[in-house]
């Protein structure tokens, strides 16, 4: 970041502007179809890539990539009009801005997921006399069998009035729910916005790549350790491609290296039996910019948790459902990470309140988007968007059926627990990803509605806050593309290249309204052409939400106190594991790792992480300062190679309307 520091706000004798150009964001907009139609059909119709369940995507970099390039070319031809190294940031930016929206773990899941339920309900699931009578009829999908069939199965079309209609009210009221929600998180990462870029200047490692391409690409083309780590990664997914399109073609073995299914037969091992290594050349690179002790903390409580299983079941616990509760010990650590990047950050959040309240003392807010009085409000407004939505959500009620004073007192108390370990989440994810940049971040099924319905059970629940949370399934099935970091990040890259944080803002504020809408439309259309049930991806995930409702309340459930308890273990231990890290600089073990390490992702990526670790610890060791900095092109290389060959597969699996060889996924 230095060099960016250094040589960003200059380029071609021209001082970078600091506000976000129109140029650069009209730009952004102009790429966000033509990349929206990219990610649904890669993702969702062909499945050749899962690019938005890594933090660094993949398409956006490779993007970036290309765009760099050409502007190189433009500057010797016309300086005056290549872009800066801050509009080529801006673009990465709202491009990584929608493709979180437009992700496995977002749009991607509400768009099936609102026309499902009355296309599958029929008579043996009894759907229309059971679940469906507590959903509001304009929070989902009704309409002819066109319209509810040709987003399934395809073969059909968006523009239709009959099919427009159907759709406009629900959209209209999850496109505000959206904005709120989004609205909400960037509130919150203002808040801490000074605090993380400025004041503890946290290395952002997720970055550093794109920042290199922007700052450092002549350099890189010239450095021959960047071509030589490019060249394999390249030549690998080359080869393994044709593989996967040719089967007697040559392979080079990346997924599945080596696995235990063959040796770990018997008892107790046999539970860990599944446990492969992989060797995925873009996160040896990724890991490099990692700091050694995450790294470490990955790896090293992957086989913690690992070790866990094989106790349960030598003891017998592992016939208890569920034990060791890997998962929501996992959520009890994400909890943790929130409160502990609160508290390193109470004394500035202190200055906030001060300068709120408009008394002596308070913090700066010459920097910032906004008054930070004028932030309180406008999370205060998201907040209270969000909450009347919910609201709504859990109040349709079969005919006879009365909602009382007490059933909304209560519905609205659960749906501020709700938001509170969400945006403690959220909170959480945006701190690693500041300080640390751990490759991947999951947590699966732990959102706050399971943990809710662990600690209350089903009948606690009660039916409209159970149909509330089915209906944020959504953006709650799991955390790999979370909106906040891409937010956050973008604060670092304009704080870098000199753009103030109000103009930034703006930036991305329009990149959420108009990125929306466009990820919208591109679900649609594409859906209705290809559809989404009996592709390579199954159903897109629209029926987990409905099935989960069904099963609550047709088999009412007592409260989970055992996985419970083990959410309050994962808090409480990551909360000592985070105390020891500020109190002794020798501590290796970080939350961050414990958190992380049951995820699906890291299933796949823990032994290409000691890799990493490893090769890294040693040359640091070995080396010292130089010989990493001299290694440093290498590492691009590899990611740099395996992101361009993966996305070519992508486009050419598009075109030629099949499935291709997966990098990652």
């Amino acid at each position: 970041m230095a060099e960016l520091e250094k040589a960003g706000p200059v380029l071609s004798g021209k001082v970078a502007p600091r506000f976000a150009t129109a140029r650069s964001m009209a730009l952004a907009i102009a790429l966000m179809p033509l990349l929206c139609l990219w990610m649904v059909q890669m993702e969702m119709i062909w499945f050749s890539a899962s690019f938005s369940a890594i933090s660094l995507f993949a398409h956006v970099t490779f993007v970036l990539f290309i765009l760099a390039l050409l502007n190189l070319f433009v500057e010797r031809r016309w300086p005056r009009h290549a872009l800066t190294p801050g509009e080529l940031l801006t673009i990465y930016m709202m491009l990584s801005i929608v493709s979180a929206f437009c992700s496995h773990d977002l749009l991607q899941i509400i768009i099936p997921m609102l026309a499902f339920p009355m296309f599958a309900a029929n008579p043996q699931n009894n759907w229309e006399n059971g679940i469906l009578r507590y959903i509001p009829d304009w929070a989902i999908v009704h309409g002819d069998s066109e319209t509810l069939a040709g987003l399934s199965t395809g073969n059909s079309t968006l523009y239709r009035w009959e099919t427009l209609a159907s759709w406009a009210p629900p959209l209209a009221f999850w496109l505000l729910f959206l904005v709120a929600l989004m609205g909400a998180l960037m509130t919150i990462n203002m808040f801490f916005r000074a605090q993380w870029t400025e004041r503890e200047k946290l290395t952002f490692p997720v970055i550093q790549i794109p920042i290199m391409i922007v700052t450092q690409l002549r350099m890189l083309l010239a450095n021959r350790l960047f071509w030589l780590a490019f060249g394999i990664a390249a030549v690998i997914d080359i080869i393994n491609g044709i593989n996967f399109l040719h089967p007697n073609f040559p392979y080079i073995p990346i997924v599945k290296v080596f696995t235990f299914q063959e040796y770990l037969v018997e008892r107790p091992w046999n539970v860990i039996a599944n446990t492969e290594f992989n060797l995925y050349p873009f996160v040896i690179g990724l890991t490099f910019f990692i700091p050694v002790d995450l790294a470490f903390s990955c790896w090293f409580f992957f086989i913690f948790f690992k070790l866990q299983q094989v106790i349960a079941a030598a003891i017998g616990m592992n016939e208890l459902p569920g034990f060791p509760f890997a998962n929501e010990q996992a959520a009890g650590g994400y909890i943790a990470l929130g409160l502990l990047a609160i508290w390193i950050s109470r004394r500035h959040l202190y200055r906030v309140g001060l300068a709120i309240l408009g008394r002596p003392g308070g913090a700066d807010e010459s920097r910032e988007p906004f008054r930070y009085r004028t932030i309180l409000l406008l999370f205060l407004l998201c907040i209270g968007i969000l909450l009347t939505q919910g609201l709504l959500l859990t109040m349709a009620r079969p005919e006879g059926e009365t909602i009382t004073a007490g059933d909304m007192i209560h519905s609205l108390a659960v749906l501020a627990v709700f938001f509170a370990i969400f945006f403690l989440y959220s909170i959480a994810i945006a701190r690693m990803r500041a300080e640390l940049g751990p490759p991947a971040h999951d947590l699966h099924g732990m959102g706050p509605d399971a943990l809710i319905h662990n600690a209350l059970g089903t009948r606690a629940l009660g039916h409209g806050n159970i149909a509330a949370f089915t209906m944020f399934f959504w953006f709650n099935r799991a955390y790999r593309s979370h909106f906040s970091p891409h937010d956050m990040e973008g604060y670092k890259l304009a704080q870098l290249t000199g753009i103030t944080s109000r103009s930034i803002s703006k930036a991305m504020f329009l990149a959420v309204v108009v990125g929306a809408i466009i990820c919208f439309w591109a679900l649609l259309h594409v859906l209705y052409v290809h559809g989404y049930s009996g592709k390579i991806a199954g159903d897109a995930f629209s029926s987990e939400a409905w099935n989960k409702m069904n099963s609550w309340m047709v088999f009412p459930r007592r409260p989970r106190i055992a996985a419970t308890m083990a959410t309050v273990v994962g808090l409480v231990f990551s909360l000592l594991l985070g105390a020891m890290r500020m109190r002794f600089t020798w501590w290796a073990w970080h939350p961050v790792g414990y958190a992380t390490s049951t995820s699906w992702s890291m299933d796949r990526l823990w032994f290409c992480l000691f890799l990493g670790w490893l090769i890294k610890a040693l040359i640091v060791r070995y080396g010292g300062a130089q010989l990493y900095r001299k290694a440093l092109p290498f590492f691009v290389g590899l990611v740099m190679g395996e992101f361009t060959v993966g996305s070519l597969w992508t486009l050419y699996s598009i075109f030629a309307q099949i499935q291709t060889y997966r990098i990652w996924g």
